[in-house]
């Protein structure tokens, strides 16, 4: 392996900015959250821990040194002294200078997600979110507030997009029936997984059109990730998160415009999670090389 980059992901050289297929944005941003925090810290965990993973993945045979597709942006970093409002604008238009790429988020907190979204695209009423997550976050305010991490999928669902979340089971009465109502929310709480799950599986891959994938990590078990700052129990195990992440990436007339890992919280004592998270930034990728790259004419 060639020396390590301490700021990429992997520690691998940058695939040149204006051919690479993939790109890494690093977005430390925590406004909203509403117990634990530190979520801000994580991006620069995930890139730390990446260091430190083999960069060969067996399940998909994927070399990430010799395929040298993936570009890792610098930190985007919070203004203090704009709004949360401010602070989401900005982060559109810096994302809008990336459609057509595949962009993986580094969060921050999960309301990332919304202009991250709105940034790749301007079709958002033609856009599947495939949500893995404890929480609904379809709370219309939390706090009193309308941006949150708390009401961020609301946000997208009422800017015209469709959602299909796994894994949910922490939410309120009214997110509960509004989920039942919404004939653009579909939801796979987690007390069902087990037997539905041949029926997940069979709809992610049927998912046709632009897709984006957005991981929550507490939507795993704490058994796996306990670093964040809603743990719930009774959450996704490691193997049932690599088959819905593959399942998402693959099938026929698929445009996965992106994806995300929000509300990792770095471990005060490294190694903790810290690779875990990491790892699971690596199979996103893989499963993307794997299975949507050809879409970009590779």
């Amino acid at each position: 392996m060639t020396s390590i980059d301490p700021n990429n992901f992997l520690g691998l050289p940058n695939a040149p900015l204006e051919s690479a297929d993939a790109i890494i944005l690093p977005l430390p941003f925590e406004r909203t959250v509403s117990y634990g925090g530190g979520t801000w810290r994580g991006p620069r965990a995930i890139i730390d821990a990446s260091c430190q993973i083999e960069v060969f993945d067996e399940e998909t045979e994927l070399d990430f040194e010799e395929a040298g597709f993936v570009h890792t942006l610098p930190m985007l970093p919070d203004d203090p002294d704009a709004t949360v409002e401010q602070c989401l604008a900005a982060i559109t238009d810096h994302v809008r200078q990336y459609r057509g790429r595949f962009v993986l988020t580094l969060g921050g907190e999960h309301l990332i997600a919304h202009p991250v979204v709105t940034g790749l695209t301007e079709d958002v009423q033609n856009l599947t979110i495939v949500q893995l997550d404890a929480h609904a976050d379809l709370a219309d305010t939390l706090n009193a507030k309308k941006w949150s991490h708390g009401t961020v999928m609301k946000r997208l669902i009422d800017d015209g997009a469709r959602a299909i979340q796994i894994g949910v089971r922490s939410l309120s009465r009214v997110e509960f029936d509004f989920a039942a109502q919404c004939d653009r929310v579909e939801t796979f709480y987690a007390h069902q997984v087990a037997e539905r799950w041949v029926e997940i599986i069979r709809r992610l891959r049927g998912l046709t059109g632009p897709i984006y994938l957005t991981i929550d990590v507490d939507g795993l078990d704490p058994s796996v990730i306990p670093s964040t700052g809603t743990p719930q129990p009774d959450g996704l195990i490691w193997r049932q998160t690599m088959q819905l992440i593959e399942a998402t990436m693959t099938g026929a007339d698929k445009q996965i415009i992106g994806a995300d890992v929000v509300e990792y919280i770095a471990s005060p004592h490294p190694p903790g999670c810290d690779i875990i998270a990491a790892r699971l930034v690596m199979k996103v990728l893989a499963h993307w090389w794997k299975n949507c790259r050809a879409d970009l004419g590779a």
